[in-house]
């Protein structure tokens, strides 16, 4: 089949403008396979109310909404007619349907970006260990490829259990190096009231209980060794956790050299990475699979202090453009930080660094071009099906 005559349906369970990787993701995909002139359309729950959505977003109505699942069941229906079908998961609610309808109708293309493993606390983690175990093995059989954000993450993931054979392919995420790209920011020193000479460490994630993981506290209790130093902490996102991290910086001293910056829009975003020395993602689950946030930081040509995750030390390199930490560990966090506070030939040689790196391997077009290869192969496969039939 002619993949330029294909009709394409994203499934995912976030999309701007909430604010999160996995949505980004399918975003930039569906964006930049339509600018292509592809048929692509995204299906997502109704989650907010979204003005002015372009025809090729659909936000469905959910039975049941917990947080980013949501019982679909009229995907079934919604999805029919298109030839390929990308699966962005984890997706409760939304994947199960996907797959019934790939079990039914084994000609329709279904193409699974893995982006992580569902990790939770309680009720919620008993639910996600027991859809790991009784359903999990079940959508990936039936799935025709399977792509991860890399090789490493997936072998240290579910997907390590199962038998995925010759289905699994590396497809790494990209970033919009014109849009993200080294520079100063002056203007921003001066509306934040932070001295030029001030090394700038900068935080971005988000500040609610869904992303607890990203370390801010262990940033926290880190920097609370290093009030001698000069340095500013700028946090860049929002939630519901925002006023404890600030109680949290008021507790241990550190107000006067922590800002918190809120959402900043789409088009500021760069500005800030800019704006910064120092890029600090120091995640304390492996829920963070790959480091969206150290790719925008590698291509302003900075460098990041990251844990050492799988995934994640694919994006940030240990001595090459950033530096690893153990998960949590405060103490190795703090001796990172200050190695680069105080080696500022080394901070810049690093950042240097990452933006070749983020310009050799994480360019979006090469990637996009790859991502139509893996849905030829599998178009291709289908009409193969259906030919022998």
């Amino acid at each position: 089949m002619d993949l330029k005559k294909a009709t394409i349906a994203h499934v995912v369970c976030t999309y701007p403008p909430y604010r999160g990787g996995m949505g980004h993701v399918a975003f930039e995909y569906v964006e930049r396979l339509r600018a292509r002139g592809y048929n692509v359309h995204v299906f997502t729950i109704q989650d907010q109310t979204v003005e002015n959505d372009p025809r090729h977003i659909h936000r469905i109505p959910s039975v049941l909404h917990i947080g980013n699942a949501g019982v679909l069941p009229s995907l079934f229906h919604r999805l029919a007619g298109f030839d390929l079908v990308h699966l962005h998961y984890p997706f409760f609610g939304g994947a199960e349907p996907v797959i019934v309808r790939k079990a039914m109708r084994p000609d329709q293309g279904l193409v699974m970006t893995y982006h992580m493993d569902a990790a939770a606390d309680g009720m919620k983690g008993a639910l996600f260990s027991a859809h790991r175990r009784l359903l999990f093995p079940w959508l990936v059989n039936r799935v025709d490829r399977i792509l991860v954000s890399s090789l490493d993450y997936a072998k240290h993931s579910a997907l390590a259990e199962l038998d995925v054979d010759d289905r699994l392919e590396e497809h790494p995420f990209g970033v919009d190096l014109a849009r993200f790209h080294p520079g100063e920011e002056k203007e921003l020193r001066e509306d934040h009231k932070i001295p030029y000479e001030t090394p700038v460490l900068l935080f971005v994630g988000g500040l609610d209980v869904a992303h607890a993981f990203k370390g801010l506290p262990q940033i926290f209790h880190a920097l609370e060794g290093l009030l001698a130093y000069d340095w500013q902490l700028v946090i860049v996102g929002d939630g519901n956790l925002k006023e404890t991290y600030r109680a949290q910086a008021h507790g241990t001293g550190l107000e006067s050299q922590v800002t918190f910056a809120g959402n900043v829009s789409q088009e500021d975003l760069p500005r800030y990475y800019r704006l910064a020395d120092i890029h600090l993602f120091p995640s304390t689950k492996r829920a963070e699979a790959f480091g969206l946030v150290a790719l925008e930081a590698a291509a302003s040509g900075i460098p990041t202090i990251a844990s050492d995750l799988p995934g994640v030390r694919t994006v940030v390199q240990d001595g090459n453009t950033g530096l690893l930490v153990p998960p949590g560990d405060v103490e190795e966090l703090k001796k990172a930080i200050l190695l680069f506070l105080e080696q500022v030939d080394l901070r810049h040689r690093l950042g240097f660094s990452a933006r070749i790196h983020a310009e050799q391997k994480y360019a979006w077009d090469p990637l996009i071009t790859r991502l139509e290869q893996t849905y030829d192969s599998v178009l291709n496969q289908q009409s193969s099906r259906l030919y022998r039939r």
